[in-house]
Formats: structure tokens, C-alpha cells, sequence
């Protein structure tokens, strides 16, 4: 039989594991508050240890991305968070980390067409000869791959005798 004075039931004659409702469990007595330093931990009536910190669950993975892109890319990072409920004496900087990084692989999906479009012209912006070049080269399909290498060494001296005009 258990001897805690306001416990409903015990874990031993002098350890209760369980009080009267509205009361509240603390090294296996029953108090009507916690003591001193002492808090409920979130959602039962038993006092934790000042030095706990009480944290949720992890939240979902958030899609992989790099740089806040979803696109473009194939390694990316993600991450998913979680919530400090009570933290000792209210000092977060005691509790462990909030947000979980890791790395992620996805397949490699193209930017809408728009943010493509933006690139190819920012490429012919930046080098105006490269990409005629390029496409000349894609234009000139016949024959084997080692034709294709060199079309496209014969390419080269045009790009570069044309900064002498």
C-alpha cells in the first residue's frame, strides 16, 4: 500500500508514480506546485529538472535546395526544425540546436523556362563569340565525334582573332 500522502498510485510504499488529479509529481511526491526552480514539463502534472530542456518533435525534411534554388543544380542541402517547449530557468542557450542541416542529392531538374532563357542571354552578353561558335558546332551534326573535336579546335582561332578587328 502506498504511504505518499495524495498519491493515486506507487512505483513502492515510498515512491509514487502517480498523484491525485491536479497535483503534481516530483521525485515521488506530490506537490500542489512544483518547487522552486522546478517547472511542469508541457502537457503532464510532473516537474522537470531545471537543467532539462523540453523540446518537440522534429518537424519534415524541407526540400533540398542550394543557394534558396529548387532547380539547377544535383547536391543541395535540407533542413527540418524543431521547437523549444521549456527551457531551464528560460535560458535557451542551454537547450540543444532548434534546426538540422544535411546534405541531399536530387535529380537534376531545369529551371522553368524563364530563368533559362536569362541565362542563355546573360552567356551571349558575356562572351559574344563563345556561343555562335557553339551553335555552329551543334548546327554541323554530320559525322563522328572525333570530327565534332576538330570542328571545334578550328573554332578556336576565329574566337581569338576576333578581339583584332
Amino acid at each position: 500500500e502506498c504511504k505518499i500522502e495524495n498519491c493515486e498510485s506507487c512505483f513502492s510504499r515510498n515512491f509514487c508514480t502517480k498523484c491525485k488529479e491536479g497535483l503534481y509529481l516530483h521525485k515521488g511526491r506530490c506537490y500542489v506546485t512544483c518547487p522552486e526552480g522546478y517547472s511542469a514539463a508541457n502537457g503532464t502534472m510532473e516537474c522537470s529538472s531545471p537543467a532539462q530542456c523540453e523540446m518537440s518533435e522534429w518537424g519534415p525534411w524541407g526540400p533540398c535546395s542550394k543557394k534558396r534554388k529548387l532547380c539547377g543544380f544535383k547536391k543541395g542541402n535540407e533542413d527540418r526544425t524543431r521547437r523549444i517547449l521549456q527551457a531551464p530557468s528560460g535560458d535557451v542557450s542551454l537547450c540543444p540546436a532548434t534546426t538540422e542541416v544535411r546534405r541531399c542529392t536530387v535529380q537534376k531538374n531545369q529551371c522553368p523556362e524563364g530563368k533559362r532563357k536569362k541565362k542563355e542571354e546573360q552567356g551571349k552578353q558575356d562572351n559574344g563569340n563563345g556561343n555562335r561558335n557553339r551553335k555552329d558546332t551543334k548546327d554541323t551534326k554530320s559525322g563522328t565525334k572525333k570530327r565534332k573535336s576538330k570542328q571545334r579546335g578550328a573554332a578556336v582561332p576565329v574566337t581569338s582573332a576576333s578581339p583584332a578587328q
